[in-house]
């Protein structure tokens, strides 16, 4: 892939909020994936060999780097999640956004779904709000939301992969099909070692097993799976308290956390000098 090509893909980025890649991941490891898609729920996924291998594709690394306009990319473990729906009714709705993005400043983070297997119409699609990452929404704004116009359903085909604003608004469709359905969600971020992550001993190794997968869990702790699972979000998933914590531990977050590490620092030189 040239410049140019990875300039339109920017560009398309940037408009709406994400682009779906269409044949990126090799066959044989979208069969790998859905095989272990159909069997680990949650964060265990990630302790898989094939999904190791899909966080550290050097190709699509390469875009994430070209994208967040840097060399220093970490694998991102706020999201991790296997959404297994295992077919049957389901209801849809739940837009929500997974951070917060302010416009003046440069994105620090990239949300990623994987489809394993196709996606109809009849399956719960995810869907997406094209240009909605440039607004500021809170919880209880979309906790109200149902259908809105220019809302658009992500029905792919094996092995898409949606890369997406964490800021863009989206949700799941109904699921009225007896097929089950996988989204493997997770992201990437500017690598920063201010602030590490944790993740289970099984995964550390996982990602570890390459040298792209080890420059990108350089600043990663191995833990136990409570650390990690608490660490990916998802301890708080069932409350609107849970989207609350992401957005003040999100992009915001961040900076206060940096400003209070600062004032904590020269409190402590205060005290030392007296």
């Amino acid at each position: 892939m040239n410049d140019d090509d990875l300039k339109a893909l920017k560009k398309e980025f940037h408009d709406a909020g994400y682009i779906v890649l269409h044949g990126w991941i090799e066959p044989e490891l979208v069969e790998r994936i859905h095989a272990e898609a159909c069997r680990h729920e949650g964060i265990s996924i990630f302790e898989r060999e094939s999904v190791g291998d899909l966080l550290c594709h050097p190709r699509v690394v390469r875009l994430i780097s070209f994208l967040l306009e840097t060399l220093d990319v970490a694998i991102s473990p706020f999201r991790f999640w296997n959404h297994l729906s295992k077919g049957g009714f389901s209801d849809g709705g739940g837009w929500h956004v997974d951070d917060t993005w302010m416009a003046d400043r440069k994105l620090t983070e990239i949300l990623c779904m994987f489809y394993p297997q196709d996606v109809t119409e009849e399956m719960g699609p995810t869907m997406v709000l094209p240009g909605s990452h440039r607004r500021l929404y809170t919880p209880p704004q979309t906790s109200k939301l149902g259908w809105i116009r220019g809302q658009q359903k992500l029905i792919v085909e094996a092995g898409a992969l949606a890369i997406c604003y964490p800021s863009l608004l989206h949700a799941r469709a109904a699921h009225l099909s007896e097929k089950p359905r996988s989204m493997i969600k997770y992201g990437y971020e500017v690598a920063n070692p201010k602030y590490g992550y944790y993740l289970t001993g099984a995964a550390s190794r996982n990602f570890r097993r390459t040298e792209l997968g080890r420059a990108l869990t350089v600043y990663a702790e191995a833990r136990d799976e409570r650390d990690a699972v608490w660490n990916s979000y998802w301890q708080f998933h069932r409350s609107y308290t849970f989207q609350d914590f992401k957005h003040q531990i999100g992009v915001v977050g961040r900076e206060l956390r940096a400003h209070l590490e600062r004032e904590k620092s020269s409190d402590e030189r205060c005290n030392d000098e007296r």
